[in-house]
């Protein structure tokens, strides 16, 4: 229980990093900082490795408590959780694992729409100086100058 244990706490670890990676992503779309954006992408992209490869560990520590515990191999963290009496680090590591799970989905949702919003705005801001240019008797379509016909007027000094 011991090694379940151990690779909880890590995962726990590698979870809590995403979500403060998560709130920092929260705070540069707040700012509109878009070259941060790039740089948490790739720290995203090098978490979730770490986390995906960590996955194989922690599935195997699971699987090791779950047989001694007289489980099947493919319980869940949580039966094990709840089977599990003489190691009371299990069911807290569980229950933290779920709340920070919990707080990186919310995290994920709140920052989707932030985005989502932005790019809206962005959208409408585009077609707003598209149309603008567009109506234009100096530009064209292509934003380039607009060929008038030019022709002459003839005046009646008569009139």
């Amino acid at each position: 229980m011991k090694k379940l244990a151990e690779e909880l706490s890590v995962h726990l670890g590698l979870l809590r990093e995403l979500h403060e990676l998560l709130e920092r992503e929260s705070r540069e779309l707040a700012d509109m900082k878009l070259d941060a954006m790039a740089e948490i992408n790739d720290l995203k992209e090098e978490l979730s490795q770490r986390i995906k490869e960590h996955a194989v560990s922690l599935r195997q520590a699971i699987s090791s408590a779950a047989a001694r515990e007289g489980l099947s191999a493919t319980a869940t963290l949580g039966a094990v959780a709840a089977a599990v009496k003489s190691n009371q680090d299990i069911p807290r590591l569980h229950r933290d694992l779920n709340q920070v799970a919990e707080r990186i989905r919310q995290r994920l949702a709140m920052n989707g729409e932030i985005a989502e919003r932005f790019a809206a705005s962005v959208k409408n801001s585009l077609d707003l100086l598209s149309r603008v240019i567009n109506q234009s008797n100096i530009y064209g379509a292509s934003g380039g100058y607009q060929q008038r016909p030019t022709g002459s007027v003839m005046i009646n000094r008569e009139a």
